[in-house]
């Protein structure tokens, strides 16, 4: 019997142990495949291994937070369109402002429902498949 093939990959990047590992749980349970990174450096390290369909990207973590790993990583032909979903624990209008002026997919606010990052996680990923469709 054939393996079966794994889901897109996605990056998840916090410095939160506890919260990358119940994402990565939770992510992988719904049918992906998942790498975790504690911090900026490595968040960039493993994304240009990996080349991941998706990346969350807490926006503060030590090493270079979420935003100037999504800014690096446009500068990399392979990175450069990959979605980024963003995660806060910060209610500053200022990070959504400059997420969506970075063009990242979405924000989402912790505390945050389990079932509303994965719909999130679905539609960035459905909507980076029509791109490359089209």
């Amino acid at each position: 019997m054939a393996k079966p093939t794994p889901g897109p990959t996605i990056l998840i990047a916090d410095d939160d142990v506890a919260l990358l590992a119940a994402l990565k749980a939770r992510l992988e349970a719904a049918g992906y495949s998942v790498a975790a990174a504690q911090d900026g450096y490595s968040a960039m390290d493993r994304a240009a291994h990996l080349c991941p369909d998706l990346l969350i990207l807490d926006v503060d973590m030590p090493a270079g937070d979420g935003f100037s790993v999504q800014s690096r990583m446009s500068k990399i032909d392979e990175l450069a369109s990959t979605p980024v979903i963003y995660l806060t624990g910060s209610s500053d209008v200022t990070i959504d402002q400059s997420a969506a002026s970075m063009g990242a997919f979405a924000v989402i606010h912790k505390p945050f429902q389990t079932e509303d990052l994965l719909s999130t996680v679905a539609s960035a990923l459905a909507q980076a498949a029509d791109a490359l469709a089209s």
